[in-house]
């Protein structure tokens, strides 16, 4: 009798210990404000925020200055929660995370680690860091050019895991360093590694143990995101010829469709809307189709509904506002564009602006161009009109801007700067 009360006592041991376990997994892993922008592409991952009461039009040289201030060298873009920013920047062969107050620009702390270059690794344009950090409750974490993954504290910037996804895991050295941002989802952090061995992991937030990982899958520089097809709940990524999905919850593979360029590199994100259509772009001959993708019992139905070579999408992101993305439209010239999403016909192209990178807020594109050109506009299926621009700055902007409440940071090849909108 003592020993079954004794195994009894051990199997509800087994099984308490086993529901905790459940739990934590079940938390949604990022607790997000509505004035937070916690990951790549914002609040929901599509560049678009709720603010309101921005100013209609700025003064000749710009809206408000509060700050500016040298940065480092660097394309990840800057993440927000509660009054401090956060971001990546390269000092020599290490890799930095600062944190910096978002009301004065001073910096709260920061954290380095050594990254040194792979052999495979191509320098025409710097040594990153590429990716955004995913900001979860108490930690953030960040993925650098060489494929190390850092999760430290918010508040101190101490290191509570890390991974190195390519020695590791074997994960993909990318020519031009690693650039898919973290996805949060269901009290796991999802992230790209590509290789021989996996294609996609979730690992716990809490410990960085591995939840699940997927089959090997090839991946690009574009950063994945969460789909719902008709109550199944996808992740979709590029890999250097395909877009493909996987299930969100286990890794396990569902689809895939062609989406190829002469130079075998996918560097913009998919965009997915109600009406179940999947906007996928590339540069060059690659062109953008429109796909649209139907699931029933598990499995999922991919059918094109068109593609039109003229639609060059690159390194830059696109905003689909009902039936129409914006975005710039091109490849050595590009012009800011409307294409309506059912039938990939251009509405109409503003000249002008050279690969802007977009945001939507308050019923207005704000956009900043890779040479510096800050802009504001209202765009409809019909026109654009712009209603104030800037010179910002003189240097490569290859970083999407950052609009919490109606404050813009905004980061070139050297310094970070914050703008008042209002």
């Amino acid at each position: 009798m003592e020993i079954g009360i004794s195994d009894s006592a051990q199997r509800l041991a087994k099984i308490k210990t086993a529901l905790v376990v459940t739990i934590c997994l079940l938390v949604p892993a990022a607790e997000v404000r509505a004035e937070d922008w916690s990951q790549w592409g914002g609040p929901n991952r599509d560049f678009t925020v709720k603010t309101r009461k921005l100013a209609n039009a700025w003064p000749d040289d710009g809206p408000k200055r509060l700050w500016k201030r040298p940065l480092g060298a660097g394309y990840s873009s800057i993440v927000v929660a509660d009054g401090k920013l956060y971001t990546m920047y390269r000092d020599g062969d290490d890799d930095v995370v600062v944190c910096i107050r978002a009301e004065s620009g001073k910096t709260a702390w920061e954290h380095m680690y050594p990254a040194p270059i792979y052999p495979g690794n191509k320098l025409d344009f710097g040594k990153g860091p590429n990716a955004t950090p995913l900001l979860l409750r108490d930690r953030i974490i960040t993925i650098g050019f060489t494929g190390k993954m850092e999760c430290l504290s918010l508040d101190k910037g101490e290191s509570i895991w890390s991974h190195d996804l390519v020695k590791e895991f074997g994960g993909k050295i990318h020519e031009f360093g690693y650039s898919p941002s973290p996805l949060a989802y269901k009290g796991v952090v999802i992230v790209l590694v590509g290789g021989k061995k996996h294609g996609v992991m979730a690992f716990s937030p809490r410990d960085g143990s591995v939840v699940w990982k997927s089959a090997p899958h090839d991946i690009s520089y574009a950063s994945p995101i969460i789909i719902n097809v008709d109550g199944q709940d996808q992740i979709v990524f590029m890999s250097s010829t395909e877009v493909i999905g996987i299930d969100a919850t286990d890794g396990s593979f569902l689809w895939s469709h062609p989406c190829v360029n002469q130079y075998k590199n996918n560097a913009t994100g998919p965009i997915w809307g109600k009406d179940n259509l999947l906007w996928v772009a590339t540069q060059m001959d690659g062109g953008t189709r429109v796909l649209k993708l139907t699931q029933r019992q598990g499995k999922t139905t991919v059918k094109q509904v068109w593609f039109n070579r003229k639609v060059k999408v690159f390194h830059w992101n696109a905003i689909r506002i009902g039936d129409y993305v914006y975005a710039s439209i091109g490849n050595n010239t590009t012009t800011i564009s409307a294409v309506n999403v059912k039938t990939g016909e251009i509405a109409w192209r503003e000249r002008g602006f050279h690969k802007a990178l977009c945001l939507y807020a308050d019923n207005k594109l704000i956009f900043l161009d890779e040479n510096g050109q800050l802009a504001m506009a209202k765009v409809s299926p019909e026109k654009i009109d712009i209603l104030s621009k800037v010179q910002l700055t003189e240097r490569v902007s290859w970083t999407v801007p950052t609009l919490v409440g109606r404050v813009l940071f905004v980061r070139d090849k050297k310094d970070i700067m914050a703008l008042d909108l209002g």
